[in-house]
Formats: C-alpha cells, structure tokens, sequence
C-alpha cells in the first residue's frame, strides 16, 4: 500500500449500514435490535442442528456409566475477584477458597487465601484480567495446599491461560501484570508436575464455555463449543477428549516435559446444559472414569459437580462486598491523610461506578 492512501475493507463497508431515526424511535429500534439478534443465533442454531447427525458419527462421544465416588477425596478451589474503578485507577481484590470432599460431603474446614493488593494501578481491561491472574494464582496454591489430602483436584476455571488473552495483545501491560502472569502459570506447572508424581489428577471444570475447540479440531467455521456441545450431546454422554492447543509447550517453558501436562478437554452434559473438562495428557487413560464420577457428582440443576458449587459459593466476591471493602477503604484513608476536598476526589468512584 503506497504511502498516505487508505486502505477500504470493501466488506464491511457494504455490511454497515447506520439506522439513524428519531429519538422517538427509540423502542422501535430497540425491537429491530432484538429481531435481528434472534435471526443470527436462530440461523447459527440451525445450521449447527443440521450437521450435527453427521458430527455424531465422527465425533469421539461417549455414554457415562455411574462411577463410584462416595470415597473420592475431592479437592475442590475456586477463586472470585471483583473491584471498583477509582478515580486513580481500577482496584482488584482476589481471593480463592477450597475444601476437601469425600465425594459430595466436605470433610474439613474451607481454606481461604488472598494477596496484599499491588501498589500499581490499572485501567478496567488490565484490572480486570489481572485480578482474574491473582484469583488463578490463590487457587494454584490453595489447591498444592490441599493436594496431600486428596486423590483428585478439580480448580474453576481452565488449565490453559493463553497469552493471545493474558499477554501483551498489541497494548502495553504493567510489569507487575507480567509478573503476576507468570506466577500464575509457574504456580500451575508446580501444581500439575506434584500431582503427576504421586499419582493424582488435577482437573479444570469451565463453566462459562467461550471456546471454539470442537469446531476448531474439525477444521471448521468457529461455532461456540457450547452450541455444538448442546446439539451433539445428551444427558449422561461426553464428547471427547480432544487437543485444546498445540502451543501449549510454549507456556510452560521451563518444563522439561511439558507435553504430559498438555490439556485436552472433554464435554460433559448433565441436565440442560454441558460444562468443559480440562484434562492433562498424562491421565488421558483414565478420562472416561473420572468423567463418569464427575457426572455422577454433578448436580442436574446446575449441571456441574456438587464440591465445585460449594466452593465457588463461598468464593464468590459480590458487587456488595466490594462495596464493603471500598467504604471501609475510604475510612481508612481519610484517617491516614485527612479528608480534604481535593484528596476525597483522588480515590472517589469514577463516573458510571456505585458503592
């Protein structure tokens, strides 16, 4: 491209056409809105709803039988964050709390663990990624604590953290973002190479999928592993386990042996809705029991298995208890530097945020 022109995305161009109406006209657009996001998902579903006879018959699923798991001991860790955006800057507050189950009855008291929050500060996209890092390094932690006493870990949340998410992405981070970054994935390589060497496994369960490695496997389009998991699969059936990235040795870089801890991930329906196992390679002989047990644990309401939902509710940071933290922050500042007009402004919410 010479020097000075501008480059025309023809395509989108021809696709974005402004509906510019009255404001009176405002509940009108709305429900065209509306209308028009019912056409994609609609046309996304039933083009996902065709193919799926066919993806049935390639696609390695499974039927479930009923695992015995009332004398699993089950670690279960999850982690919640929350903050609020301050004039001088978003405010993370991490924390991650586990127990340990025998099957689905806890048999010791919860753990809980949090950081000294950074001295830095960031903006919502950085605060909100890092305070997820720090969630994920509590729970790596809590969950080497609890290891010891248990014959199965199963952590919220992935066991890969990809840097085309975490990682720089075209903008700049702070170093103590990176820092943190890399504690957090150091923490899980400890984690997993402990667990491989007396005989355990360490398990992710996603809840909230977002992937498109099913579709990504087959080599097609990007359909969400949630769409396709919910048309392929009934109650009591697993699909998988299938690779989740090829890159995955480059994370752990300091592993020697990287490739036994490689995560594959398995989908698992119970009741409405399917949620995602993340496996290492090393205990992929054993994936079709331990998914059993899991779903034999799991609860049909929710779909997800009975010591995961304890901890995450008592993870869970709520709007409410950041509120909390940020007002009994404000006492404690005013008492350290006065409360001057000026220095009031300096860590009052920014606008759009409430206490």
């Amino acid at each position: 491209m010479k020097k000075g022109t501008i480059k025309k995305y023809d395509l989108a161009e021809k696709r974005l056409k402004p509906i510019i109406t009255s404001y009176k006209s405002y509940h009108e657009l709305l429900r065209g809105i509306a209308s028009d996001l019912a056409d994609n998902l609609a046309e996304m579903i039933k083009k996902t709803e065709n193919i799926s006879p066919k993806l049935k018959q390639v696609l390695p699923i499974i039927s479930l039988s009923d695992e015995a798991s009332e004398n699993v001991r089950i670690a279960a860790v999850d982690a919640g964050s929350n903050g609020k955006d301050l004039f001088l800057g978003y405010q993370p507050i991490s924390l991650a709390v586990g127990s340990t189950f025998k099957g689905p009855k806890k048999i010791r008291s919860p753990l809980v663990a949090a950081l000294k929050p950074p001295r830095s500060y960031f903006d919502d996209e950085e605060g909100s990624k890092f305070s997820s890092l720090l969630g994920y390094y509590l729970m790596y932690h809590v969950a080497s604590i609890l290891l010891d006493e248990a014959d199965l870990v199963i952590l919220d949340g992935p066991l890969y953290l990809p840097r085309n998410y975490y990682g720089p992405g075209g903008r700049a981070h702070s170093q103590a973002y990176f820092e943190v970054y890399d504690a957090a994935l150091r923490s899980l390589g400890e984690l997993l190479v402990n667990a491989h060497s007396s005989g355990k496994t360490v398990l992710g369960i996603v809840k909230r999928i977002r992937s498109t490695y099913i579709s990504s496997w087959l080599g097609l389009s990007g359909t969400p592993d949630t769409l396709m998991a919910s048309s392929i699969l009934r109650d009591g059936e697993a699909l998988g386990p299938i690779p989740i990235s090829p890159k995955w040795e480059d994370i752990l870089t300091w592993l020697k042996d990287a490739r036994a801890y490689r995560p594959w991930a398995m989908f698992i329906r119970r009741g409405s809705k399917p949620f995602r196992m993340d496996l290492p390679e090393y205990a992929l002989d054993d994936s079709e029991r331990i998914a059993g047990m899991l779903y034999k644990l799991s609860e049909p309401s929710s779909g997800l298995p009975i010591p995961l939902i304890a901890a995450d509710r008592l993870s869970k940071l709520t709007d409410k208890q950041a509120t909390l933290v940020y007002r009994l922050m404000v006492n404690e500042i005013s008492s350290k530097l006065g409360s001057s007009s000026d220095r009031t402004a300096m860590f009052s919410l920014q606008r759009g945020e409430t206490d």
